[in-house]
């Protein structure tokens, strides 16, 4: 009971921290409540940041990957981060400086001043799609690791209401701001802990050499890369999973919301460049753990495997330090959960609810964002419910989705000749064909190198499909007044010299 005393203290800290943001006023109105008045400086930018995206995903979910696969798992990360800050820079420069002087506070806000209402409603809805995937994994790993932690005292479908319930309180009451803060706090406090247990575990069996021999001699195919199918990884496949991570970290609301909320230009270049730097030191750590994991907690396969993460630090070190770990683990998924729901509630609140309803007020608008937050949270748990595709995978799914809406967010940013028409089909087809592949041949149509897609899996097909779309359609039809009047505030010359 020890790790669940130490995460429920974690747990009220977390409601401290957001309620002395809502004391101070900084949800007196939408601005406040949504961008954080734009106040963020360098060193919360960061934290917040690096916290929204290490996840369970990143803690449970690559551990429980490196334990299923191997070394692949580190050469998906290699080619997601290297470029991740430097593209995250690259794609979003403009979404500060456009977003503080039109006083965006959505993701759907640059898609709409570019290509018009409609494309302005559907960036919301695809978006929330692909969050789902990724937001039942976190709570997915939440309920398993309580249930791991316990010894099976607080069973799966008990954990799985415990800490969503305290981040809906801590989100509602908080705002941006709120988040921020319990972000920063988490991701110090996670990034610690992984080192601790990284430690505990390489020292069990003499240090890394000898831990990762001892692996090599019990499971060889976890250290051999190749084309053929008799290996775990192949080239296309850990390509398919770098692609989908790489973009989909892009495209998803935290980078948006980061950039809004970004006190000044160079907090905002050093939030991005330093992101994918310090991700894969951090992300690193718990995969390589999850591989030499097989020589002291063997046997586990599937979705049990994202319990290896708890059961190592269990095995590994004193009962209080290994509550210490496991709770890391805890904040990292509950960081994410954070960044990924209050995004999503921004967009509909703003993007949908106020595109229809333009003259609410401030106040009203805040409480639709907060009765948002609360039922996503409602459906995610439900989904929960009955695990079956472990937290990687699912990860993976929901950043290969949110992946296609990145060839309308250039095209706002990059190519005067983009249209609305084109913005809107190619999310519809990119998206589209990842629910059809998905309900075809499950996750690994997704995720998997297919035969029939020349040993391409199915999101890069879909996200191909998406650009060409994009493309095509762009020079077949002309831009509209809409299109064509947004030119004068994209492309200012000014904002070159960002």
């Amino acid at each position: 009971m020890t790790a669940m005393i130490i995460i429920t203290g974690i747990c009220l800290v977390s409601v401290v921290l957001s309620y002395i943001a809502f004391k101070q006023g900084f949800t007196r109105n939408a601005d406040d409540y949504f961008v954080a008045g734009s106040s963020l400086g360098y060193f919360v930018l960061i934290f917040s940041l690096l916290a929204s995206f290490l996840s369970a995903f990143s803690m449970f979910g690559m551990a429980s990957l490196g334990y299923r696969t191997g070394f692949g798992s580190l050469f998906v990360l290699t080619v997601n981060l290297v470029p991740l800050g430097f593209l995250w820079y690259f794609m979003h420069k403009k979404t500060l400086v456009l977003g503080r002087a039109r006083k965006w506070m959505s993701m759907g806000a640059p898609f709409g001043e570019r290509y018009g209402k409609a494309m302005r409603a559907i960036i919301p809805i695809v978006v929330l799609i692909a969050s789902i995937p990724y937001l039942v994994a976190q709570i997915q790993g939440i309920g398993l690791m309580v249930e791991t932690m316990t010894e099976g005292l607080i069973p799966y479908k008990v954990g799985l209401f415990f800490i969503p319930t305290f981040i809906a309180v801590y989100l509602m009451m908080g705002g941006m701001k709120g988040s921020a803060w319990v972000n920063t706090v988490q991701g110090i406090f996670f990034t610690v802990m992984v080192f601790f247990l990284f430690g505990a575990v390489m020292s069990k069996n003499g240090g890394f050499g000898p831990t990762m021999d001892l692996v090599y001699q019990k499971h060889p195919e976890l250290f051999q890369l190749g084309w053929n199918n008799g290996k775990v990884w192949s080239y296309p496949m850990i390509f398919g999973f770098a692609t989908a991570m790489c973009l989909g970290c892009i495209c998803f609301p935290q980078p948006y919301m980061h950039s809004y909320s970004s006190k000044s230009v160079n907090g905002f270049k050093a939030m991005f460049l330093a992101f994918g730097g310090i991700c894969i030191v951090v992300i690193t750590i718990p995969t390589l753990v999850g591989i030499a994991s097989r020589a002291i907690v063997p046997g586990l396969s599937g979705v049990q495997a994202d319990k290896v993460f708890g059961m190592v630090a269990s095995a590994t070190m004193p009962n209080w330090l290994a509550a210490m770990a496991v709770a890391g683990g805890f904040t990292a998924a509950m960081s994410t959960v954070n960044g990924l729901v209050f995004g999503n509630a921004t967009n509909i609140a703003v993007d949908l609810y106020k595109t229809l309803n333009p003259n609410v007020d401030s106040q009203r608008l805040v409480r639709i964002a907060m009765g948002c937050v609360a039922l996503i949270m409602a459906v995610c748990t439900w989904i929960a419910w009955n695990p079956n595709t472990p937290v990687a995978e699912l990860s993976v799914i929901a950043f290969g989705m949110v992946a296609v809406t990145i060839f309308p967010l250039w095209g706002a940013y990059f190519w005067k000749r983009s249209t609305a028409a084109a913005a809107i089909l190619s999310v519809v087809v990119g998206a589209g064909l990842n629910v059809v592949f998905f309900f075809m041949g499950g996750k690994g149509m997704i995720l998997n190198p297919q035969p029939q897609f020349f040993q391409l899996n199915g999101f890069l097909v879909a996200f191909i499909a998406s650009g060409i779309a994009f493309v095509g359609i762009s020079w077949m039809t002309k831009p509209g007044a809409v299109e064509s009047d947004s030119l004068s505030l994209f492309f200012h010359p000014a904002l070159e010299r960002n």
